[in-house]
C-alpha cells in the first residue's frame, strides 16, 4: 500500500527550512515509487517534521502515576550488565502523552541516582512489546556523579562518599570496560557542577573512550576545554540542589557561541516528555533560530544517536516517522494534528479547517 502526502509544508533537513512538497509512505518506509497510490492525503497549510527526539528520558522506566513500584530507573549495586530494556514497560501512559507533542523516539537512561547506571538504549514510542519498540541497543555506557549519585552511595552503604571516591569507582569501572575490549565506545555522564565537568574533561584525556555530559549546567564556566555533543537541560524544571543554582536556558545560547553541538532533553520525568518543544522555545527565546533548532530536535538528534540511516529525516529509504503540525511546531500554541510513525498513524488530533 502506498499513500501520497500532498501539499505539506516539509521540514528539509538540508536547508532546515519548510518547503512545500509531496511525499510518499509505502508500508515503513518513506518510498518514491512507481506503485500505484491507493491513498492521497492533503495536508495544505499544515507543517510536517521528522518525530521529535528526547536524547535522554527515563520514560518507560518511570512510570508516571506510580510510586516506587513503578520505578525501575536505578540499582544500589549498580553494575553495566544492566540494560535499561530489561527495565521499561511499553504501556507506561507517558508514551501517549509523548506521542501528542509529537515526539517519536526517546533514548533512554538510567536516573542520576546510579553512580554506575547501564547500557541505554534507543526506542520508539509505540507498539506492544520492548522488541518491537527497540531502535538501537547498548548505545552507550552511563554514569553518574555529583550530589545524586553520593546521596544514593550513601543511602546504600551508610558511609560518606566524596567527589575523590567517586573518581577512583569511575577510573576503575572505566579501565575494567577498555580491558574487556568492548564494542560500546560512548560513555555519558550526567554532570551538573563545573568540579565534575573538569573531572569529565580529564577522563577524556586518560581513556579512548568518546565522552558525553547530561546537563552540563555549569560548562559555561569550564573555559578551554573541548566538548562531545552535549546532551543540554532540561532547563525548565526546579532547582532541587545547590549543584543546579546556574540552571539556565541560557545554556543553549552559551553552548551555541562556543561551538560545542548539543541536542535537547526532557530526562523525563524530570521534566515531562511533553515539554521537549518547550526546551526548544526556549532555545529560540535566547538567540538560536528555528531552523537550528529543528534541526537538533530531529536529524541532529539521530546522528548524535546513530540512528540517521533509520529515521530522523524525511528522505526515501528511511523508517516514515513523521508528525503534522496545525502550525509552526515552536509556537507555543501549536498542536499536532497526527503522530505516524513506520507509516501507522498512532496519534490523531484534531484536524482544523483550513
Amino acid at each position: 500500500m502506498t499513500t501520497r502526502y500532498t501539499n505539506g509544508l516539509v521540514f528539509n533537513a538540508e536547508t532546515r527550512n519548510f518547503e512545500k512538497k509531496n511525499f510518499d509512505v509505502q508500508k515503513q518506509y518513506f518510498k518514491q515509487s512507481n506503485a500505484v497510490i491507493e491513498t492521497e492525503i492533503d495536508l495544505d497549510g499544515y507543517y510536517v517534521t521528522p518525530g521529535f527526539i528526547d536524547s535522554c528520558s527515563q520514560i518507560g522506566l518511570t512510570e508516571i502515576g506510580i510510586r516506587w513500584e513503578g520505578d525501575d530507573s536505578f540499582e544500589f549495586d549498580s553494575n553495566l550488565q544492566y540494560s535499561v530494556l530489561d527495565g521499561i514497560y511499553p504501556f507506561d501512559a507517558a508514551f501517549k502523552k509523548a506521542l501528542s507533542h509529537g515526539i517519536t523516539a526517546s533514548h533512554i537512561v538510567p536516573s542520576a541516582k546510579s553512580l554506575i547506571g547501564a547500557k541505554t538504549a534507543i526506542i520508539h514510542h509505540a507498539h506492544i512489546t520492548v522488541d518491537e519498540m527497540v531502535i538501537k541497543q547498548d548505545f552507550a555506557y552511563s554514569f553518574s556523579i555529583g550530589q545524586n549519585a553520593k546521596s544514593t552511595f550513601f543511602t546504600s552503604k551508610k558511609k560518606p562518599l566524596t567527589r575523590m571516591g567517586i573518581a577512583k569507582i569511575l577510573r576503575e569501572t572505566l579501565q575494567s570496560i577498555k580491558e574487556q575490549e568492548p564494542l560500546i565506545r560512548k560513555i555519558i555522564v550526567r554532570a551538573h557542577k563545573a568540579v565534575d565537568i573538569e573531572f569529565i574533561a580529564r577522563l577524556q584525556q586518560q581513556f579512548d573512550f568518546e565522552f558525553h555530559i547530561i546537563h552540563g549546567t555549569e560548562i559555561p564556566s569550564v573555559e578551554d576545554t573541548t566538548f562531545n555533543t552535549v546532551i543540554a537541560g532540561p532547563t525548565f524544571r526546579y532547582i532541587e540542589h545547590n549543584e543546579m543554582i546556574a540552571l539556565s536556558p541560557k545554556l543553549y545560547q552559551q553552548l551555541n557561541n562556543r561551538d560545542i553541538p548539543f541536542v535537547f532533553c526532557t530526562d523525563h520525568p524530570v521534566s515531562s516528555s511533553t515539554h521537549l518543544a518547550l526546551e526548544a522555545c526556549f532555545a529560540v527565546r535566547e538567540g538560536l533560530t528555528r531552523q537550528d533548532v529543528l534541526y537538533a530536535l530531529t536529524t541532529g538528534a539521530a546522528k548524535f544517536l546513530g540512528i540517521e540511516h533509520v529515521t530522523g529525516t524525511i528522505r526515501d529509504g528511511l523508517l516514515a516517522d513523521f508528525v503534522v503540525w496545525n502550525k509552526h511546531p515552536l509556537d507555543l500554541d501549536a498542536k499536532v494534528v497526527a503522530t505516524i510513525i513506520k507509516g501507522q498513524k498512532v496519534f490523531s488530533g484534531v484536524r482544523d479547517d483550513k
